[in-house]
């Protein structure tokens, strides 16, 4: 049975991902930092399927430690590693953000992914197989006004990963990247509600308008679950997977501008940023 370890459990994509996994047949070690505060293993009982859940900070060296040394000793290995656990952040421009902000979003968002990558990699090695999967964000691909942070995390993420599936190709390692577009989770309740104030504000509510006109036909966590479950099984594997609302256009788009027009479209009439980056690519 295929013994898989996903973090970031509590809700989301990482609920939906330990149920559909459950589904198709794995041993799925879910993790959360809280446990109590989830009714996944309650859902899935009532399903039929058996899901582990287990407290884990990702941020806490020894705990990361602890639970994959466990996992490994009473399992045999982990063939598959989800990595899904991270914080969203809010929208603020670079010269608004406080260092230790920009440290909370990258301790959680690429150390704590890369924790447990290490934690894994040399099971996986020895044992000649098995999949990483990153969830990063189609913000790990482009970077938009008031949200430095959060893709200056992923797409340290999606650096890292890229490297790593480099040199654990050799080993029969396949590794992933799960790059979403607009999902509709828990995640968005976190985000301030203020309107933007001070010297940023224009561009700060051109962002805030695109996610409000966007969220209304946002996608649903299964989606991405759907799609991880196809990136660890196809025949064809590949590293790069864009899932959910608006990810394939925004992309599209955003590569179809010099990144000169990428920053004057922010500044340009609504229309135009609209007819430029939010429409559908012929």
């Amino acid at each position: 049975m295929t013994v898989s370890v996903i973090t970031g459990c509590s809700t989301g994509i990482g609920y939906s991902t330990a149920l559909r996994l459950a589904r198709d047949g794995h041993e799925v070690v879910a993790t959360m930092r809280n446990p109590s505060a989830s009714d996944l293993a309650a859902v899935a009982e009532e399903q039929g399927k058996t899901i582990e859940v287990r407290a884990l900070d990702v941020n806490d060296d020894e705990a990361v430690d602890a639970l994959f040394k466990d996992v490994i000793s009473s399992k045999g290995n982990v063939d598959v590693l989800v990595n899904n656990a991270g914080l969203g952040g809010g929208s603020t421009a670079v010269e608004e953000s406080s260092l230790d902000y920009y440290r909370e979003i990258m301790e959680t968002n690429f150390f704590g992914a890369l924790r447990c990558m290490k934690a894994v990699l040399p099971s996986m090695r020895e044992g000649g197989g098995g999949c990483v999967v990153n969830v990063t964000s189609q913000s790990g691909l482009m970077a938009a006004p008031g949200m430095s942070a959060y893709a200056g995390s992923k797409y340290a993420l999606e650096a890292a990963t890229e490297s790593l599936a480099i040199e654990v190709a050799p080993f029969g390692i396949r590794v992933v990247l799960i790059e979403p577009g607009l999902i509709l989770t828990p995640i968005w309740a976190k985000v301030d509600p203020a309107v933007p104030t001070g010297p940023y504000e224009r561009v700060r509510k051109r962002l805030g308008g695109m996610v409000i006109e966007e969220f209304p036909h946002g996608s649903q966590p299964e989606e991405v679950a759907d799609c991880i479950a196809e990136a660890i099984t196809t025949e064809t594997p590949k590293l790069r997977w864009l899932v959910g609302r608006g990810a394939e256009r925004s992309i599209a788009n955003r590569a179809a501008m010099t990144d000169e027009e990428w920053i004057n479209i922010w500044h340009a009439p609504k229309d135009e940023f609209r007819s430029r980056f939010l429409a559908e690519p012929e």
